[in-house]
């Protein structure tokens, strides 16, 4: 499956991956806590791909990435970071924070679409699945 990420700025990916190192380092230091409900087999799969967009967003100024992945593995991951985001969300509502650094929003923004659009352009099945995250994603604007 192919997915593409970007064009957006550099600075943005930096911030959200540093961001996203944060909940996921939480997550391994309190793997009992219900408030970032992060399954141990999908930590490693962010963490590969976090250090990819990190090596990327390094060469320049301006971030596009484009790779063939395991349509499987994406599926799996975005269910897991779904259940994240939702969680993360709630509790930034209920104290009244934002959920994550505007700086890295652009970022954000294009990587939800992005693996959201090659999930909905595989089988009837992912298709689905997309279109149902979609609708439900938290802080999700229409690409």
């Amino acid at each position: 499956m192919r997915v593409q990420i970007g064009p957006v700025d550099s600075g943005s990916v930096t911030m959200w991956v540093a961001y996203a190192r944060t909940v996921l380092g939480h997550a391994l230091a309190r793997p009992a806590d219900p408030r970032i409900p992060v399954a141990p087999e999908a930590i490693e799969g962010f963490e590969r791909f976090l250090d990819q967009w990190q090596a990327r967003a390094e060469q320049d100024t301006t971030f596009v990435w484009i790779a063939d992945v395991d349509a499987d593995e994406v599926e799996f991951l975005t269910h897991a970071w779904f259940g994240i985001a939702g969680a993360l969300a709630n509790e930034a509502d209920q104290r009244g924070f934002p959920r994550a650094p505007s700086e890295g929003e652009q970022f954000y923004q294009s990587l939800v679409n992005g693996v959201l659009d090659a999930l909905n352009a595989e089988d009837r099945s992912r298709q689905e699945f997309s279109e149902q995250l979609r609708d439900q994603w938290p802080g999700l604007k229409e690409s």
